[in-house]
């Protein structure tokens, strides 16, 4: 399926937990109609030069990318849910963590059906292309935060004949205490492999969330004194043959674990680490995994992850492609009065990256999210104090296209679209 439409969340103000969904049509906004007028705008791009001066080459000039000056209007408004009078949330009422999160669903086969998590976890689907919005499953079990891990794995008979199955997972995992820190219980107690941590939905009976086994990195705490109960972080996961999850445990661990879906059990899968930052997709018209790179500034990468896994070796990148990079650091000084030559103007620009996100459209095109801190200060007199500064976050959208090089070596190549930014706070989920 060749995705129409990405779906962007955002809450209307900060600390509302009111949420507004905006639905950005790809051809308007970040793609040529062709692949040929996409490479025929990045060539005059890069024959834009910069003015030399002597027999100095003319410098290329930063890119420009257009401001997306206003969104589409919001197709659906979300607010939390009232509280429960059941007291079904109560294990989630008094914290200060906004636990909103947003999943779309079937992103195979449909590609505006969204499910809203809240406070105490209650869920709801909205479907976006049938104005609609449908009951599901009363609440998570445990608290997933508000970027879980989440991919749907179609049904035997397809999408149309069995529906899909959702499983969620928490992106950082608090390991279980041993028993020596449980003082409410009289006795140590053998722990429950299924915490919460991990939960499936099966959309053939919507109406609870199924407990699996938790990662076999997590220490169990059963055993005094033993493992580390530090939180542990996923760095990245895919799926496999269509139905297998490939994890891999933090970016300090090089160790990757299987999930079977069919027999709901966990493996070994080798002592390496996924090359990639978050999740990552499969492209069956490339045959090959297509993801953001794990070392910043995360450009888009691509890696045969089955040939790898039947060679019993870690998998590798065969492509890195510069997707997005934002200017050099800039620093200058000015000396204001050559009678005081240490009475200088300093300015300096730094830009950080704060977050990435990358969206599967189908056919190899992809929408990339990244969101970028530029601080700026200045700074008059014999110290380095600064005399003025701010700081600006802002959020740049791309549209690439993977293809195939007509080498006859069967490689690939990446096209870069069009680019747009735009400003919107930290509370923000691309799908």
């Amino acid at each position: 399926m060749i995705r129409r439409f990405v779906n962007l969340v955002l809450e209307e103000y900060y600390g509302s937990r009111k949420y507004s969904l905006h639905r950005l049509d790809v051809a308007k906004y970040l793609f040529y109609p062709s692949t040929a007028q996409a490479e025929a705008a990045n060539a005059k791009e890069s024959n834009n030069g910069g003015g030399g001066v002597g027999d100095k080459p003319n410098a290329p000039k930063p890119p420009r990318i257009k401001r997306l000056r206003r969104l589409p209007e919001p197709s659906m408004r979300f607010s939390p849910f009232p509280p429960a009078d059941d007291g079904e949330d109560k294990r989630y009422r008094g914290s200060s963590f906004n636990d909103d999160t947003f999943i779309l669903l079937s992103p195979g086969s449909s590609e505006g059906r969204i499910l809203h998590a809240t406070e105490g976890g209650r869920t709801v689907v909205y479907d976006a292309d049938a104005d609609a919005v449908s009951a599901t499953a009363s609440s998570f079990p445990a608290r997933m935060e508000r970027w879980p891990i989440a991919f749907s794995v179609p049904g035997a008979g397809g999408f149309m004949e069995e529906k899909e199955s959702l499983y969620v997972m928490r992106s950082t995992i608090r390991p279980p205490p041993p028993p020596k820190y449980n003082h409410y219980d009289p006795a140590p107690k053998e722990q429950d492999p299924c915490s919460g941590d991990f939960v499936v939905l099966d959309f053939n009976k919507p109406f609870e969330w199924q407990r699996l086994p938790r990662p076999p990195f997590v220490p169990d705490g059963d055993r005094p004194g033993s493992g580390s109960y530090s939180d542990i972080r996923i760095g990245s996961s895919t799926v496999v043959d269509g139905g297998r999850t490939i994890l891999s445990p933090s970016f300090n661990v090089e160790r990757t674990y299987c999930f079977d879906t069919a027999t709901r059990q966990w493996r070994h899968a080798g002592d390496w680490a996924l090359p990639f930052y978050g999740r990552a997709e499969y492209v069956p018209e490339l045959g090959t995994w297509i993801g953001l790179s794990s070392s910043p500034p995360h450009h888009l990468c691509a890696s045969d992850l089955a040939a790898a896994m039947d060679a019993h070796r870690a998998p590798t990148l065969q492509h890195v492609w510069d997707d997005f990079t934002p200017p050099p650091d800039k620093d200058s000084s000015i000396v204001l009065n050559r009678r005081f030559p240490l009475y200088v103007l300093s300015r300096w620009t730094e830009w950080s990256l704060l977050g990435v996100s990358l969206v599967n459209l189908g056919s190899g095109r992809f929408c990339i999210l990244k969101v970028f801190n530029i601080s700026r200060s200045e700074s008059v007199g014999f110290s380095s104090y600064d005399s003025w500064s701010e700081e600006k976050e802002f959020t740049v959208l791309t549209g690439v296209e993977v293809v195939r090089c007509h080498d006859g070596e069967g490689g690939l190549r990446m096209v870069k679209h069009k680019s747009r930014r735009c400003e919107f706070g930290s509370n923000h989920w691309l799908l």
